[in-house]
């Protein structure tokens, strides 16, 4: 389970069943492809344009000049079943009576089926999935966090947190359809994000801190230790640094620098910025 809550927005599943056979006509011939996001037997008529669509993504991905659809400004649905335009403010047809979905949020203009769980949050003021009962709301962070970790998830170093974006895709992680998570220093990043920036950098994107543990870490820094005891720069490349660690804050001075790392003497760790370059004659600690 993840440990803070996506939007529903974002929990477009592509083995979703489609609510009509291929594409269809409107009345006013402008063509309607079925919705591929979610399980639902209406359309939406979108604010910007009066044009039909599945859903909110299905409009973002097919109609890009008109930006991002405001789910909150949808007034009208139209039934899938008969064509019948109505208020968006309901789950059964007016017309034939046939119901939409399983799960219906006026307030999001959302109908899904109830396969994710879906619910809605007063709070964050958009639909979630997993399950009302497993998250709880973080008012610090603004966003629903499993109760598993709620007690102890990061929070009050960095107020809002999740309405900022992914540092590394840049995506809204408010109402992402990628899970976030914390990372120990405190930031967050996209799940997915964090595992594929780990394979090249174990560092918080924002503030350059390692993220991963020192236990992992260990065995690469005695390593690279060694290799630099191993292999000294040569008097013609030698410099003395003053260093600032990222890690534990530490400015160390008068340190001996090497292509592969100085080693900041405080925590060990490697994960150090050179600040400043001794001039000639400055002997290294």
């Amino acid at each position: 389970m993840a440990a803070t809550c996506i939007s529903i927005d974002g929990s477009a599943d592509d083995d979703a069943k489609r609510s009509g056979g291929g594409e269809e006509e409107m009345g006013d011939n402008i063509v309607c492809p079925p919705c591929v996001h979610y399980v639902r037997k209406c359309e939406i008529i979108a604010p910007c344009c009066g044009r039909a669509f599945g859903c909110r993504l299905c409009h973002d991905d097919m109609s890009p000049s008109c930006g991002t659809m405001d789910r909150f400004g949808v007034m009208e649905a139209r039934c899938s079943i008969c064509k019948s335009r109505q208020p968006s403010k309901t789950n059964e047809c007016s017309h034939c009576r046939v119901t939409f979905a399983e799960y219906h949020c006026a307030t999001c203009n959302l109908w899904t089926s109830l396969e994710k769980r879906p619910f809605h949050c007063d709070i964050c003021g958009i639909c979630r999935v997993g399950g009302r009962e497993n998250y709880r709301h973080c008012v610090t962070c603004c966003m629903c966090v499993s109760v598993g970790v709620y007690d102890t998830h990061i929070c009050e170093c960095i107020p809002e947190k999740y309405k900022d974006n992914c540092p590394v895709c840049r995506e809204d992680m408010f109402s992402s359809r990628q899970p976030p998570q914390d990372l120990p220093c405190g930031h967050a990043i996209h799940v997915n994000c964090f595992r594929n920036l780990a394979r090249y950098d174990g560092r918080c994107p924002i503030c350059k801190k390692t993220v991963l543990s020192d236990e992992s870490t260990r065995a690469a820094r005695l390593a690279r230790a060694r290799d630099i005891r191993l292999q000294p720069m040569p008097p013609d490349l030698a410099r003395v640094v003053d260093v600032l660690c990222n890690d534990c804050g530490d400015k160390s001075a008068n340190l001996g620098w090497h292509f592969l790392g100085v080693q900041c003497p405080v925590c060990d760790s490697f994960n150090t910025v050179v600040e400043g370059v001794a001039p000639p004659g400055r002997c290294g600690g």
